[in-house]
């Protein structure tokens, strides 16, 4: 029975694992330290981390809505019934 809980619980939280990408997109600077090449006269560093900004954006989004189909949470969490607080979702 243990054995299943875990499980449930990996299947729950594996999207999370997507938020690292971000985090080690920007981490390794040797990679993006440099100036050329220029988008619309912005140096490299400046657009590359603007960019990982915006994608961590979309994967964030991406995230929310992986874990929302996975725990079947709605938009619209019937309160009355479940005896939460109203943060209650998951």
């Amino acid at each position: 029975m243990s054995r299943r809980k875990t499980n449930a619980g990996w299947r729950r939280y594996w999207p999370r694992l997507l938020l690292v990408v971000p985090f080690l997109g920007v981490l390794w600077v040797p990679a993006y330290n440099r100036i050329e090449p220029t988008f619309a006269g912005i140096p490299f560093f400046y657009w590359y981390q603007l960019a990982w900004v915006l994608l961590g954006a979309v994967i964030v989004f991406a995230v929310y809505l992986i874990e929302t189909r996975l725990t079947g949470a709605s938009d619209k969490p019937d309160l009355g019934s479940s005896g939460g607080s109203p943060g209650d979702v998951l």
